[in-house]
């Protein structure tokens, strides 16, 4: 049986990482199995607590720490990569907790040497907040859509094919947000498959709050602003990021220069409200789009969080606009992208330690 390697990349996950490292001890098959945790430059406590489950975990699974200094998420998988034993390296974020037979599931999709890499399936955690249940079931409404391959790996609850990620030349460094769809649209360019697996079931503990929405939204935006611009036929998104999805911040820009353009002409005594009003047209447009996809969505997964998606979905829109904006002012100024400038750490959290209860394992 081959073996498989884990690599979780982290920076300050003090809060979260001991789940998440325990779900992956728990995947134990009898299969030979190794741990890379990665940490790039917390400073929350977080290598204190990888360091206990090192000792904790020995007799289920070999765990592994190699340090950095705040160079990428990218950065932190390619290090994890190179360091691999095994040719399945399946690769899970600080704040993802897989579920039982996820292992065992996702790495069935890679029994097939065309396929390259392998995505499994965010569940929505039905006991989190309102704002990660409404971005859970978002997701899980574009998953719905996806039949057969897809096009798009999210790293964080995935497996890679190690000599496929050589073979197109490991993440792209300089990326933040948009590193996975890089490495995806490059696997497929190459002639890989990209599997996805409804039955490899994990749960994503996304940010809380609408600030916290809004800082990772405007990070995923600024990155798909990066993709675009190195795969311009993406343009229109992927399976995962479906067109209609990726019109909304440009249809959101429209109505905003309208609102710039209506005021304007208010104060020069000119006719405004034709602005005014297409302005509003298309804001409206925006939100019955998004009142259709929370009816499909609360008729699949009976979670009436999804009857946010207008109002969740104008703020997703309005950071995406920002990302632009700002992504535009620094590429007029000549300033190279960097990982920073989409992917912002969590903030350092005192974490309280607790002992893990291993018999079960």
């Amino acid at each position: 049986m081959t073996g498989i390697s884990f690599v979780v990349p982290v920076r300050n996950g003090a809060h979260l990482i001991r789940e998440t490292v325990e779900s992956i001890a728990a995947q134990a098959d009898g299969r030979s199995m190794e741990l890379i945790v990665v940490d790039d430059g917390s400073t929350d406590g977080t290598l204190a607590i990888v360091d206990c489950l090192r000792y904790e975990l020995a007799a289920v699974i070999p765990v592994r720490v190699i340090r950095r200094h705040g160079t990428g998420a990218a950065a932190a998988i390619n290090a994890g990569l190179d360091a691999a034993r095994y040719p399945i390296v399946c690769q899970i974020d600080q704040d993802v907790c897989v579920q039982p037979g996820w292992m065992r599931s996702i790495t069935a999709e890679l029994s097939d040497r065309s396929v390259g890499a392998a995505q499994g399936w965010y569940a929505t955690d039905s006991r989190a907040s309102i704002w990660p249940r409404v971005m859970g079931l978002d997701l899980e409404q574009r998953y719905a859509a996806i039949t057969g391959d897809t096009d798009h790996v999210c790293t964080g609850n995935a497996a890679y094919r190690r000599d496929a990620i050589r073979r197109v030349g490991m993440f792209d460094e300089t990326m933040g947000y948009g590193y996975d769809n890089d490495m995806s649209y490059r696997l497929r360019e190459a002639g890989y498959r990209l599997g996805f697996c409804r039955e490899a079931r994990a749960l994503h503990k996304w940010r809380e709050g609408g600030a916290g929405y809004f800082v990772q939204q405007y990070g995923l935006g600024y990155g798909r602003i990066d993709v675009v611009d190195r795969h311009r036929n993406r343009f229109a998104g992927d399976r995962v990021s479906p067109t209609m999805m990726m019109l909304h911040p440009i249809v959101l820009t429209a109505a905003l220069l309208l609102v710039v353009m209506s005021a304007f002409a208010y104060a020069f005594d000119w006719p405004a409200v034709p602005l005014a009003a297409a302005a509003g047209a298309l804001v409206a447009v925006l939100v019955i789009e998004r009142l259709w996809a929370a009816a499909s969505t609360v008729r699949r997964f009976g979670d009436r969080a999804a009857w946010l998606f207008p109002l969740v979905h104008l703020v997703r829109d309005l950071a995406w606009v920002t990302a632009i904006a700002v992504w535009l002012l620094r590429r007029l100024a000549g300033r190279p992208s960097r990982p920073s400038h989409s992917m912002q750490p969590r903030p350092a959290f005192a974490a309280v330690e607790r002992r893990s209860v291993t018999n079960s394992l």
